[in-house]
């Protein structure tokens, strides 16, 4: 049985880590991450593709959002819908985004839901990740639960430092696809090819 002690003190140590990080290595490894998305073949694919509102110190894929946008394909993105569910809705633009659960920017009301069957890639946020695409979550299994719905390539997301060799998981964690950092992206399944052009 996964010690939840043990998730609590890891999200505690690495969120300090996140906090220390300054500005200008924050935009550096957001603006690494994303060129890290972009390249890759399963995200080119993809007619759908869901991604997130950076919080906490997250990495911002802010322009991975611009990209699908201008690209013509549709913009998901996750809105909070009661304890542990999250739904996905098509994102127009960026101004379509407004607080909502914990702050998270989020599709406002005038955004049509996306079927979850219809998503190609989703880029999944984590406190932590390990190397067999283990995700270690802000704890509400959010996440989890979404993801279990849909067959879409899971690419995680996460700073250098929280790639480790194993985060403590439960059997209903979902696992990725692969595990992007600003400096490493680890092929875990095969659904998520490096691009080699």
């Amino acid at each position: 049985m996964t010690d939840g002690r043990e998730k609590e003190a890891l999200r505690a140590a690495l969120r300090v880590r996140r906090a220390a990080l300054d500005t200008a290595r924050r935009q550096a490894d957001a603006e690494a991450v994303c060129a890290r998305v972009l390249a890759l073949p399963a995200y080119r694919r993809a007619r759908v593709v869901m991604a997130y509102a950076a919080v906490r110190g997250e990495l911002d894929v802010a322009g991975v959002l611009e990209d699908v946008l201008a690209s013509g394909r549709v913009l998901a993105m996750p809105r909070c819908e009661g304890p542990g569910r999250m739904r996905a809705y098509a994102v127009e633009n960026r101004g379509r985004l407004a607080p909502g659960t914990f702050g998270i920017q989020e599709p406002d009301g005038s955004c049509p839901a996306v079927k979850a069957g219809e998503i190609g890639l989703i880029l999944v946020p984590g406190t932590a990740f390990d190397r067999a695409g283990n995700r270690l979550g802000q704890g509400g299994g959010y996440y989890d639960r979404f993801l279990a719905g849909t067959r879409a390539v899971r690419v995680g997301i996460c700073h250098d430092f929280a790639l480790l060799d194993r985060v403590p998981c439960a059997a209903h964690d979902v696992r990725m696809d692969a595990v992007l950092t600003p400096s490493f992206t680890l092929s875990i399944t095969g659904r998520v090819e490096p691009d080699h052009s």
